[in-house]
């Protein structure tokens, strides 16, 4: 069968094309034989090698382990070696040399950086807090020379790029001006590699924090380190300091939010019910105090119908008011008149958060003093019945909280601070810096002094350590510490918490009701003889304990916290005030400065470092609570201003604040700084996708999935209420919406 004339056409046109294309390849092949190597390939392999290099590295100085997610790290090394050996290649000899010079040195540089920093803080080091940096070079120089030091052998191979460029630019590179199409290449060689890395991602699919999530999506920094490397961890640290995207709110399933709060109660019942089992004590103490109480109300009825002439009879129980602790805002007609969408959304978004309800613990405390104590590298580890007797007490009485966790953030003790005086959650930017000048009106201090209460509040360090002199009087409190007023005895580092506390209670005593905001420092890094004063100090009272002197040194900074308890108690049991006074304790975070083998050693067995290091103790104290009172419901830092605040009684509205009152029938939801999070229900990790079911039934549909969702919204939203001054927008006329007329 012979072939038309129409196919010899075409295959003639196919062998010309072949032709004609071979021949051009050739050519370039010969062309790019022509090229010196040590001018292109020889560079091109000196980049890629040098970042994978020191991402492997890097990620087994961290992690001591290294996983199949490796890859990706890998891959994303090579498009920016490719753009590295491009930039190298626009100037001549002298100018391609200076930029291999500081390409490769603020390459080592950042990964030297991260690798230090993360071996003391626990989490990555962003650029978007540089400001704070000056601070602790400044104030906490030993701990950072400390850092280094301990860290030389990691520095030392992090460097050697360095070494073997200066070999290489000596002997082996030309380092020559290339010409365009040599240039052209490379770049065409970027967006390739760079293409294949981002198809890549979805090799591990697309479900919350997979590589593919975090590129696109959650961008949680922990994990972008981990999963996707410190080259791309940095390059979106350094875009955000240029560009903020507008919030971007994920659909929960209303159904699911429906079955959730269907559940919850008959949750809580159940919970309430193993709690009481559990805790007979609990049991005896709440059945006890209710039948004194009634017989005490039954007697006084009684005598008091009789004393009329008529018939005892039995009291009508008042009924507990379980509305919705939420203010008079209409989010809908906010959002209809808002021509700002970020605001819009915003709006839009709380229209639908669910509040929680009041409960019998709402005004349990109202017209009491309160104390509130962010404790510095405070954890259980710090409480012994005979060398810290006073902290032992308090965690033992009033309300115990045996499923509370303080999770660490970003930026350690000022993110543990946001968390606590804002309730909202830091987002890894300075978050308490940059609400210096937001309105903040659910804060303890605003939210006293519309009460006509005068809030002060004290630290035992210098007073524009992170701009505190800034930040904590636009939090409603009059502000003093080491600068400002504060005066203490001792010229040491750390500073004594006993003789702050033993400095300041004339301050306030007399006042009623009075509150007061303490950031306590006798318990800060590093938890040495030689490196904190009051572990030197408190040395002989922990010399026969059977630990390693690191732990014995840990434990001898936060007897100093012990001793300002005991005087804080003792001086208000003076002022008579004791009894009108309300204690609340917690930490900032977790002694993250350790090797997790300290943490082990002193909690005596190995301690889960993805959920029970975080694990901690809320102190929430009071002699008006005469027996303890047990709560077994899950917990964190984030829900300590919500639970204050209806414990006080205060004007609050709960679907503005991340947490939640840990006393309503909401269901309970601690969120950890890397998203993992625990419920109820389940325990999940966010780093390995594994979820511990705490129940026997079946979980919800997507149980997982809307959970998730949910904290990507309160991380959204945190960051846009404090990049937009968002509470400004609600309350225009603050603070008349929050004064209840008499």
């Amino acid at each position: 069968m012979k072939s038309g004339p129409f196919f010899v056409g075409i295959k003639a046109a196919v062998i010309k094309f072949i032709k004609e294309k071979g021949k051009y390849i050739k050519e370039k092949g010969k062309y790019l034989k022509e090229i010196p190597k040590e001018n292109l390939l020889y560079p091109l392999a000196f980049f890629i090698g040098t970042l994978i290099y020191l991402e492997l590295n890097s990620h087994f100085f961290i992690y001591n382990t290294i996983d199949g997610r490796i890859i990706y790290p890998i891959i994303f090394a090579i498009p920016t070696g490719i753009f590295f050996t491009l930039l190298a290649g626009f100037f001549k000899n002298y100018g391609n040399k200076l930029v291999m010079w500081l390409l490769t040195g603020i390459s080592c540089l950042i990964f030297c950086l991260q690798v230090v920093y993360y071996s003391v803080f626990k989490v990555y080091f962003s650029f978007q807090t540089i400001g704070m940096a000056n601070d602790a070079l400044t104030e906490f120089k030993d701990e950072v020379n400390k850092a280094i030091m301990s860290n030389l052998y990691q520095i030392f191979v992090l460097i050697i790029p360095l070494v073997v460029l200066h070999f290489l630019i000596k002997k082996v590179f030309l380092c020559e001006k290339r010409n365009h199409k040599l240039q052209g290449y490379l770049f065409l060689g970027v967006l390739m590699f760079h293409l294949f890395a981002l198809l890549s991602l979805r090799i591990y699919g697309k479900e919350d924090y997979t590589p593919y999530d975090l590129y696109h999506h959650s961008k949680v920094p922990e994990l972008s380190g981990k999963h996707l490397g410190i080259i791309t961890l940095t390059r979106f640290d350094i875009a955000g300091l240029f560009k903020e995207d507008e919030p971007q709110l994920i659909d929960v399933d209303p159904d699911f939010l429906a079955s959730v709060e269907e559940v919850t109660v008959e949750n809580l019942a159940a919970a309430d019910k193993k709690a009481k089992k559990n805790s007979k004590q609990a049991n005896a103490i709440e059945k006890k105090d209710k039948i004194a109480a009634k017989t005490a109300y039954e007697k006084k009825a009684s005598a008091e119908n009789q004393s009329m002439g008529k018939p005892a009879e039995k009291p009508t129980p008042i009924p507990i008011d379980t509305s919705p602790n939420i203010m008079n805002i209409d989010f809908e007609e906010l959002a209809k008149n808002e021509d700002n969408k970020a605001i819009r959304i915003l709006h839009e978004y709380f229209a639908n958060v669910e509040p929680t309800n009041k409960n019998k613990y709402t005004g349990l405390f109202k017209g009491y003093n309160l104390i509130n104590i962010v404790a510095e590298g405070f954890s259980p580890y710090a409480v012994h019945e005979e060398l810290t007797p006073t902290l032992y007490k308090l965690t033992h009485e009033g309300f115990v909280f045996t499923n509370f966790y303080t999770a660490l953030w970003q930026t350690s003790t000022s993110d543990g601070e946001y968390v606590v005086m804002t309730g909202l959650i830091p987002v890894g930017t300075r978050s308490m810096y940059k609400s210096r000048k937001n309105l903040m009106p659910f804060s303890l201090g605003n939210q006293f002094n519309l009460l006509g209460v005068e809030s002060k509040a004290y630290h035992n360090h210098t007073y524009t350590y992170y701009e505190r002199n800034l930040t904590h009087p636009n939090l409603g409190y009059i502000f003093k510490a080491k600068g400002n007023g504060l005066v203490l005895e001792s010229d040491v580092w750390p500073a004594s918490d006993w003789e702050m506390i033993k400095n300041t209670v004339d301050e306030y005593k007399d006042e009623k009701p009075f509150h007061v905001y303490y950031l306590t420092v006798s318990g800060h890094m590093n938890y040495t003889f030689s490196g904190n004063s009051m572990s030197y100090k408190n040395k002989n009272l922990v010399k026969d304990l059977p630990y390693s002197s690191d732990a014995r040194a840990y434990i001898a900074c936060q007897i100093e916290l012990d001793r300002a308890l005991e005087e804080l108690i003792k001086r208000l049991t003076e002022a008579k005030v004791l009894d009108k006074t309300v204690i609340a304790l917690s930490a900032d975070h977790y002694p993250y400065g350790w090797d997790k083998d300290k943490i082990d050693e002193l909690a005596g067995h190995e301690v889960d470092p993805y959920f029970e290091v975080y694990k901690n103790h809320f102190i929430l104290w009071s002699p008006a609570i005469k027996k303890p009172v047990i709560i077994d419901k899950p917990a964190s830092s984030l829900d300590i201003l919500p639970t204050l605040s209806n414990l006080f009684g205060l004007t609050y509205d709960s679907r503005l604040l991340m947490g939640r009152d840990i006393f309503s029938d909401a269901e309970p939801l601690v969120i950890l700084g890397n998203r993992s999070f625990i419920t109820d229900k389940v325990m999940y990790n966010s780093e390995t996708g594994k979820v511990i079911k705490l129940i026997d039934e079946e979980l919800p549909p997507d149980y997982i999935k809307n959970i998730n969702n949910i904290i990507k919204n309160k991380f959204t939203v945190s960051k846009s209420i404090l990049k937009y001054d968002y509470y400004r927008y609600v309350f225009p006329n603050y603070p008349y919406e929050f004064i209840k007329p008499d």
